[in-house]
């Protein structure tokens, strides 16, 4: 049975202020927090407010940050998910020690990234069930249903028993490494992030018709299973809820 909770907010600095406050609530109970980021548009958003009322508020000696997929370009490609994190949250905010960030490097081999950053998995978080656990992945959801790098055609990649995977674009072809299926459901805490009407379709199939596109979209198949699930929702992306 899913642990599953809907978070619905007015709008994108509502749903930001909500996101800001679930993460103070983790670090008073958990000593460090490994969190795994995602790219996108409501990411950037919440990056923005943090970079902007959270210089100080939020001990971010204390947060350490990963990613879930990052696609195989250099940090100064705009597609670059750490790049983007780069620019709108880490140049910000000084505060943020070096130390504490572990970026897969796009620039890379994409094989042998993949590899190493299986290691660093390995290596820095805990581990259940031995498989790294997350206290946080932050995950999207694609108008394909897609999440991480795990796409529709590569259904069978969810369950892979590889930490990190070399996955493909299915229409730009760009390489990506991505977590797997198995590393999101070991989380402790998964998040996913919606905002804009653009979202409310899918968002709708996978909370209230799960068991149907279950085998459609790996999306559906995000289901820790010893943690919980939250969305976080503007009233856009709700809409159909």
């Amino acid at each position: 049975m899913i642990k599953e909770e809907v978070k619905i907010y007015p709008d994108t600095t509502a749903l930001s202020e909500g996101f800001t406050a679930f993460i103070q609530k983790l670090l008073s109970v958990y000593p460090r927090i490994n969190i795994a980021l995602s790219g996108g548009t409501t990411p950037k958003v919440v990056f923005d407010y943090w970079a902007e009322n959270c210089k100080d508020s939020i001990d971010w000696s204390r947060l350490f940050f990963f990613w879930g997929d990052e696609r195989c370009v250099p940090p100064e490609n705009v597609m670059n998910n750490y790049g983007m994190t780069k620019d709108h949250l880490f140049d910000k905010i000084p505060a943020i020690p070096q130390n504490n960030v572990y970026r897969i490097h796009g620039e890379n081999e994409p094989e042998e990234e993949a590899d190493w950053y299986s290691k660093i998995l390995s290596a820095k978080l805990m581990q259940r069930l031995d498989i790294p656990s997350f206290e946080i992945v932050m995950l999207g959801v694609g108008d394909n249903g897609h999440t991480v790098s795990i796409f529709p055609n590569q259904m069978s990649l969810w369950d892979s028993k590889e930490i990190c995977l070399l996955t493909e674009h299915p229409e730009s072809k760009m390489k990506r490494v991505t977590i797997s299926g198995r590393v999101v459901n070991n989380a402790q805490y998964v998040v996913i992030l919606a905002t804009g009407k653009n979202k409310a379709e899918m968002v709708r199939n996978i909370i209230e018709k799960r068991e149907q596109f279950f085998d459609k979209y790996p999306a559906a198949r995000v289901n820790p299973k010893k943690g919980y699930l939250y969305w976080f929702l503007d009233n856009e992306a709700a809409s159909l809820l």
